[in-house]
């Protein structure tokens, strides 16, 4: 019997449920350690990508995949936490390690372009994977690069040997920042956010989001882009939840020199187990409607 929509996401979810100790222990994405050829972005390179490749299982021929990109503080957790959910739902994941913890490039996402362009190279010429059908999510960081990825102007700077994603999940992607960096002629990726192509895209951010100085950023944010961009915009504003609510290691504070706005200051993750939930049965929806035939 087929199932709907809604049927299909309560089985995944069901079966990917976790439990408390579960959503602060998981660490790596369910799957196979892989290693990827590397890839160049304008001036930047890699050798070689390392990740975690996952299908659903029991699956057999063709499915569609989600690269999952990690935030600041490299692969803690959060990329595990959703990736098992949409290996359950029949999307396969990689989740890459662009960088350590505390080796954020000062360059920006310029920097590791060159690996999310060599995943998505990677996943298209697997023989298991729709190479037509693929996603991007991030956290943070990675929030940023998913967001920039669905710009015209970046799929054009990354080549047409570089598959183009069909949907893109950007969590806490610092949109106060992005809307500041494309109006700087300066900035590597200046102009981009008129060139938002018309591509399904969920984001999700929390109203205390410590990166941010003002009510609902990337609403503003997604307000500035053309009309076909924004149809096909959602923003999930999550009332009361903090920067990285979704986190697998527990709550804490850290200074970030990018926080407020690029002005600095403290930054304060509350793990929410409820808003983590929600984000991640929204996400299981999201990826369905967009990647599964």
């Amino acid at each position: 019997m087929r199932m709907n929509l809604a049927q299909a996401v309560a089985v995944a979810l069901a079966a990917a449920a976790l439990t408390i100790p579960e959503f602060a222990a998981a660490q790596e994405a369910p799957g196979e350690a892989v290693t990827i050829p590397g890839a160049t972005f304008s001036t930047w390179s890699v050798d070689e990508v390392r990740g975690r490749f996952g299908r659903p299982a029991g699956a057999t021929g063709k499915v569609p995949a989600v690269l999952i990109l990690h935030g600041s503080g490299g692969v803690d957790g959060r990329g595990a936490f959703h990736a098992k959910a949409l290996q359950e739902a029949g999307i396969a994941t990689l989740e890459i390690t662009m960088f350590a913890q505390g080796r954020r490039p000062r360059d920006g996402h310029g920097a590791t372009m060159p690996h999310a362009a060599a995943a998505l190279k990677w996943l298209a010429a697997r023989p298991d994977i729709q190479a037509d059908r693929l996603g991007v999510m991030g956290f943070s960081y990675g929030g940023g690069m998913t967001l920039l990825m669905a710009s015209e102007l970046l799929q054009e700077q990354l080549g047409t040997d570089v598959p183009r994603p069909v949907a893109f999940a950007p969590f806490y992607p610092s949109c106060g920042r992005l809307t500041q960096n494309f109006s700087r002629p300066t900035y590597s990726f200046y102009g981009a956010d008129k060139r938002m192509g018309a591509t399904p895209m969920l984001i999700h951010i929390g109203t205390r989001d410590d990166y941010e100085t003002a009510e609902r950023p990337c609403d503003t944010l997604v307000a500035t882009w053309p009309a076909p961009a924004r149809e096909r915009a959602t923003v999930r504003n999550l009332e009361g939840a903090t920067h990285g609510f979704d986190s697998q290691s527990g709550s804490r504070q850290f200074f970030d020199e990018y926080a407020r706005g690029g002005r600095g200051g403290m930054v304060s993750v509350v793990a929410s187990f409820k808003d983590g939930a929600d984000a991640r049965e929204a996400i299981v929806k999201f990826f369905l409607a967009n990647l599964k035939r």
